[in-house]
């Protein structure tokens, strides 16, 4: 289904969707991409990296029930990994501080979310 961006890379998920977050590890597990978490919160993606959890790229759930999870993506834009925005609301509601960044609209199709996150590792790749 995915190109070889993806296999063998590590991916931190945010989501705090239990069901969403197990459909896309397995999904993810069965095309060889290590999946980081999936954390429900910002904090307990916060503590991984704090603890030197690292990810070649990340996938975050703008809306956290009720939290935005912008600080962590500010800390990911630091050290320079890739981030998909997954949200149900529109462009609009996205600050302009993160409006460069990748984003899906839920439900999320996998290709989609694949071919995103290769597209990013690619340039991410070529720009280093």
């Amino acid at each position: 289904m995915i190109s070889s961006q993806l296999s063998g890379k590590s991916v931190l998920m945010v989501e705090d969707e239990y069901l969403i977050a197990d459909a896309l590890c397995s999904a993810f597990e069965m095309e060889d991409v290590h999946v980081v978490g999936p954390f429900p919160n910002v904090a307990s993606a916060m503590q991984a990296l704090d603890q030197g959890v690292k990810a070649d790229a990340a996938i975050l759930d703008v809306n956290l029930s009720g939290e935005r999870v912008f600080p962590l993506a500010d800390r990911l834009m630091a050290d320079n990994v890739p981030i998909v925005l997954t949200t149900g609301y529109d462009g609009d509601a996205i600050p302009r501080d993160y409006a460069h960044l990748e984003r899906l609209q839920k439900p999320v199709h996998l290709s989609e979310l694949f071919g995103c996150l290769n597209d990013l590792l690619a340039r991410s790749v070529a720009s280093h």
